[in-house]
């Protein structure tokens, strides 16, 4: 059974939220039709999520102080937040708790103490009510269904004990569904548009597997090979391509998945090795046809950049990589649905990149004390 928790003060922010929004208003007493848009961090060993207002936040002159809406105290789950998703109404956060890979690279996100342990979240945005979904092993990665009932988690686990599993989750019920053995450190899981097919990334066994959402455990597809250190996963416009990024093979390898029990590789594009840095996370964006792909400075003295491919068929054509106004350890980058707007999430430095994906321009906001925030989502 889920655990639930709600504080007095999320009970206070949810009536005041509610006030707001029944009554057309936009916090400084004036009236307005326009609604809200949340960017929403998962601040790791801050232990919380951060709620941003989206036009504050893209607003030039705007800063921490004048974009943060409210906080969500997760103090009760250690280590803390690792990444979050939202459901596609923006009300609902899955959220996953873990050390992600960190507790075997401390030194990464300067060796901070890192508490065992970790679980899977749902969180609603309004209430602040949380409830616990206890995975069999430590959530990392987390899909979300287009109609916001069904959830996936890749469950990575942790340095003690590395998971292996798949789970999935009923949103509305708060209730596991089913859990299934996908081989040793699964990291991310994405799906298809159409909701029909799963990728998930197995670490361990250097590639991915394809799934049918009707019936995961009877269709997964053998492993993949992809390359080293196989990391994010995403689909691109339909159910028939995806992308897959190899931290340290230092490329993007595109998959054909149109049958999906014997998924292959297409080709694999190179993102110019250690000058450019080793991708992790993979956003497709797709009112743009191209791929956002953060990279981790592959040495002390080298920035931090993000890529952005561009799409024509089953051609990727990375972009010249634009050096990112914050440090290292970036896991992804999240769009705005039209767009405009990227962000990505820094651990190292406490900082969160906001680009202008159609001038390129670029600024940083810091905020937290401790290593975070870890992943970004951005409101439909």
């Amino acid at each position: 059974m889920p655990r639930t928790r709600l504080s007095s003060a999320a009970v206070l922010v949810a009536c005041c939220i509610a006030v707001l929004t029944f009554c057309g208003c936009n916090g400084d007493g004036s009236g307005s039709d326009e609604v809200q848009r949340l960017v929403v961090t998962a601040d790791w060993l801050n232990q919380s999520l951060t709620l941003f207002d989206y036009q504050q936040l893209v607003d030039p002159k705007g800063d921490a102080d004048s974009s943060i809406v409210r906080t969500i105290d997760l103090s009760e789950w250690e280590p803390g937040p690792i990444e979050v998703d939202m459901t596609p109404d923006g009300k609902t956060a899955l959220v996953s708790v873990g050390p992600a890979f960190f507790d075997v690279v401390p030194a990464i996100v300067g060796n901070p103490e890192i508490a065992a342990g970790g679980t899977l979240l749902i969180v609603d945005l309004e209430s602040g009510i949380v409830d616990e979904i206890e995975t069999k092993d430590v959530p990392l990665g987390i899909a979300i269904s287009a109609d916001g009932t069904t959830a996936y988690s890749a469950n990575y686990g942790t340095s003690d004990a590395r998971g292996d599993s798949l789970s999935v989750i009923d949103i509305p019920g708060r209730r596991l569904i089913e859990e299934v053995t996908v081989g040793s450190g699964p990291e991310q899981v994405a799906l298809s548009p159409d909701g029909s097919l799963g990728i998930v990334n197995v670490s361990g066994a250097g590639g991915v597997r394809i799934f049918q959402t009707a019936d995961v455990a009877g269709t997964m597809s053998e492993v993949v090979p992809t390359g080293t250190d196989p990391s994010d996963v995403s689909f691109l416009d339909g159910s028939d391509r995806a992308v897959v990024a190899n931290s340290f093979s230092f490329d993007v390898v595109l998959i054909d998945t149109t049958d999906p029990s014997n998924p292959s590789v297409i080709s694999a594009t190179p993102l110019a090795g250690v000058d450019v840095g080793a991708p992790y996370g993979l956003t497709f964006v797709p009112s743009r046809d191209a791929i956002l792909a953060p990279t981790n400075a592959a040495g002390p003295d080298l920035p931090t950049r993000l890529v952005i491919i561009d799409r024509s068929g089953d051609t990727l054509s990375p972009g010249g990589p634009a050096q990112l106004p914050a440090k290292n350890a970036p896991l992804t980058a999240a769009a705005d649905p039209e767009g405009n707007f990227a962000f990505v999430a820094h651990i190292v430095d406490h900082r969160l990149s906001i680009i202008d994906l159609a001038t390129g321009q670029m600024r940083a906001i810091e905020w937290l004390k401790e290593p975070g925030p870890a992943y970004v989502a951005v409101q439909p």
